[in-house]
């Protein structure tokens, strides 16, 4: 056994899950950032990353400075052990740090995980939590097939509503998926704990698949293609109902689901035969007809600055939303109210980074460290076990 000396006390400040112990022997963006948003809400997440160094740790994009940008966000707020699975003494330290966890984040495959030796029941822990993380789930026909975020955007049904329809199909932005997946991942792990808590020494597997889960936000336009017999397909580019369109300095979102929406929005626009007129109060009429007052919004919408158009929207009422470039986002001032950026508290002058996806206000989630150099707490987490008579 660890025992306790591999928790990790640097932080004095409440937290969610302190005291869960996590190993994570996983290799992909969607398991990793299960972990980290297990470590920011105060779980000692150990990441067991090969001798050569995390993927994550060789991806792009990069800083001028050559660091890996998805490196400092999946794997902030963990500590870096560095071991070769394909090696059995290697194993051997891995299963005693296994021994002393609460819960294994894994992204590998059933097969890749029989070869390591590394099912769930080969570790006898009747407590231990082991979530799994994979593109197709660990069972069914697909389970031993690989996949990334443009792949689980195709087979999910997302990239066929996705985009203009003169275009082809488009995947979600950035690591869409991966990130929905690992919270997925981050709360079915937290429901698992908390099953635990109410019935002791009943762990279990949990098992998402990045399918499914992608499957499952896409759900309104599956049901929509079920009830009505006709499959939903990407929105025509000259739609205002769809997407964001031009304004004088980018683009403009603009929300026209509700009869009021359309009223407001129409007056604001100097269009107020549109907004009077009855037969638009209904949503089907406005989708059947957008090509008669489609480049008439348009050409208003264009006259328009983003910013004064949503804050005049906003008096209304009207759900609508400004293009905000990067530069802009940062400097939002709402976003700085709430406190949303933040610094690693062992790195206070280096980078910002994104904020946490929700708030707490008694345990209330904290970026503790920055991204760990592969192998940083070799001695530090290892060492444990070696001072306890275990291999090293």
């Amino acid at each position: 056994m660890v025992g306790d000396r591999m928790t990790d006390d640097s932080t004095s400040s409440p937290r969610a899950l302190a005291g869960v112990r996590v190993i994570d022997i996983s290799s992909t963006p969607a398991a990793a950032w299960t972990s980290r948003l297990l470590a920011d809400a105060g779980a000692d997440v150990v990441l067991v990353e090969p001798i050569e160094g995390h993927p994550l740790r060789r991806t792009g994009p990069f800083t001028d400075g050559g660091d890996s940008v998805p490196e400092a966000q999946f794997l902030a707020n963990k500590r870096s052990v560095t071991l070769d699975l394909d090696d059995a003494p290697a194993r051997d330290v891995v299963r005693q740090l296994i021994e002393n966890a609460d819960v294994v984040v894994s992204s590998h495959s059933p097969r890749r995980l029989a070869t390591l030796g590394f099912e769930y029941a080969s570790f006898g822990l009747s407590d231990l939590i082991m979530t799994h993380v994979t593109p197709h789930g660990m069972t069914g026909a697909l389970a031993e097939v690989p996949g990334n975020d443009l792949t689980v955007a195709a087979r999910s049904g997302w990239a066929s509503i996705n985009g203009n329809d003169d275009r082809e199909p488009l995947k979600p932005a950035a690591w869409t998926s991966s990130c929905c997946a690992g919270i997925a991942a981050y709360a079915a792990t937290v429901a698992a704990l908390r099953w635990r808590d109410q019935h002791p020494g009943e762990g279990q597997e949990v098992d998402v698949a990045e399918t499914e889960v992608m499957a499952a936000t896409f759900a309104p336009g599956m049901l929509r293609s079920l009830y009505t017999g006709k499959a939903q397909g990407r929105h025509s580019s000259d739609d205002q109902l769809a997407g964001p369109v031009p304004v004088a300095d980018g683009h403009f979102a603009l929300t026209l689901s509700r009869a009021h929406f359309w009223r407001d929005a129409m007056n604001l626009l100097g269009l107020e035969d549109l907004a009077e007129d009855e037969r638009y109060g209904a949503s089907w009429f406005r989708q059947s007809h957008r090509e008669e007052y489609s480049g008439r919004v348009a050409e208003a919408m264009a006259k328009w600055n983003k910013m004064d158009l949503f804050e005049e929207l906003a008096i209304r009422r009207v759900v609508a939303g400004p293009v905000l470039g990067m530069g802009e986002l940062r400097a939002t001032d709402h976003l700085e109210v709430r406190g949303y950026w933040r610094r690693p508290a062992d790195d206070p002058d280096g980078p910002e980074y994104p904020g946490p996806a929700y708030q707490m206000t008694e345990t209330p989630q904290t970026l503790d460290r920055r991204a760990p150099r592969a192998g940083e707490h070799n001695d530090e987490v290892l060492g444990v076990i070696a001072d306890a008579g275990g291999a090293r």
